[in-house]
């Protein structure tokens, strides 16, 4: 791990922290600094008694039903047999079934959930090599074979992707399309790209009828890179980040990873090789019916919708500013070109 040094915090920050490590138990001397975290939360790496903690601030999902749901997948899969390290949450002294808690933001007044983790030790994988993805792929597949028998007594907050009608009231697919017929200020700089897509997504709503059909079980539904650990040989290690675990389609775990692999800058046969290598390292450890096979080109396209309809979201929210939609928006349209002219061979690698 690396030095942690608390110079770079804030008051606000420092007393946030203290509030927390003391309410979890801990009195001793502590260090701390920010962690590169995500755009849904905000994190710090502690260090008590040379003891490394990473201590997170939920944001966008400031929800105790979906942090309780979270905590309770990730306590169902470090029981399990699971290969992989997940997260664990530390237990609050007064409740051993307690792992989070909240409190208020002197920023903005607002009471934040919190939550304190043991430290994995790993880094973020860079993909240079195709072969990499298939440890991915396995990764992902061992994560479903194992979630697909997890005994979760609560239910799930967040609707399967293929409801994206009910995931997202601030951008709702009537709404989507009339952004793309009528681009607000906030986003002209990809009107373009908006007009393109109004020309397609009736026809990718429309293949999300009948997906309920398919089969179901608990998923991850977000893997990527900045969702796994490798250690020093860059395998991966462990798997991070449940907070959008729900119950959705079994083959939306591996349509995911591939979706966010369409937007690596690389040339197309190291593509190819990678895509093929993802699928065979799933296929690896789920036995995957034809049905499923067939929808992953729509689900590809799905994932990219859903990002975009989130951030829209949250620029309608005043969370972000316009150029994460934007980017996003971009790569939605770059996924859907590409899939134009690459649905064919890619049917034929599933196959």
């Amino acid at each position: 791990m690396h030095i942690i040094d608390s110079g770079s915090l804030n008051d606000s920050e420092q007393q946030l922290i203290s509030k927390v490590l003391s309410s979890y138990g801990f009195t001793s001397n502590w260090k701390a600094q920010r962690g590169k975290g995500g755009m849904n939360n905000s994190t710090f790496m502690v260090e008590i008694d040379e003891e490394c903690y990473v201590l997170r601030q939920y944001e966008t999902h400031n929800d105790q039903m979906k942090i309780a749901f979270e905590h309770e997948v990730l306590s169902a899969l470090s029981r399990s047999e699971f290969e992989l390290h997940v997260p664990a949450p530390v237990s609050l002294p007064d409740d051993k079934h307690a792992t989070f808690l909240a409190v208020q933001d002197r920023s903005s007044g607002r009471s934040k959930i919190v939550t304190l983790f043991h430290y994995r030790e790993g880094h973020n994988p860079v993909w240079n090599t195709p072969e990499q993805l298939r440890g991915l792929g396995r990764a992902a597949g061992m994560l479903s074979s194992v979630m697909a028998r997890l005994p979760i007594s609560l239910a799930p907050v967040y609707p399967p992707y293929y409801q994206i009608q009910e995931a997202y009231p601030l951008c709702s697919p009537e709404k989507l399309l009339q952004l793309c017929t009528s681009p607000p200020d906030t986003l002209m700089a990809c009107a373009d790209d908006l007009q393109k897509l109004k020309v397609v997504l009736p026809d990718l709503f429309n293949t999300l009828r009948g997906m309920e059909l398919l089969p179901h079980q608990l998923v991850h539904g977000d893997l990527n890179a900045s969702n796994v650990l490798a250690d020093s040989q860059d395998i991966i290690c462990a798997i991070l980040d449940f907070e959008f675990a729900t119950w959705d389609l079994r083959v939306m775990e591996l349509a995911v990873p591939m979706s966010d692999l369409l937007t690596m800058d690389k040339e197309q046969a190291w593509m190819w090789e990678a895509l093929e290598g993802m699928i065979q390292g799933f296929r690896q450890q789920v036995n995957l019916e034809p049905e499923e096979l067939n929808v992953i080109p729509a689900l590809i396209l799905l994932r990219s919708l859903d990002v975009v309809m989130h951030f829209i979201s949250r620029l309608f929210e005043g969370t972000d500013g316009p150029e994460v939609a934007v980017q996003q928006i971009r790569k939605l349209r770059d996924r859907i070109d590409w899939m134009k002219g690459n649905e064919e061979r890619l049917r034929k690698l599933l196959i």
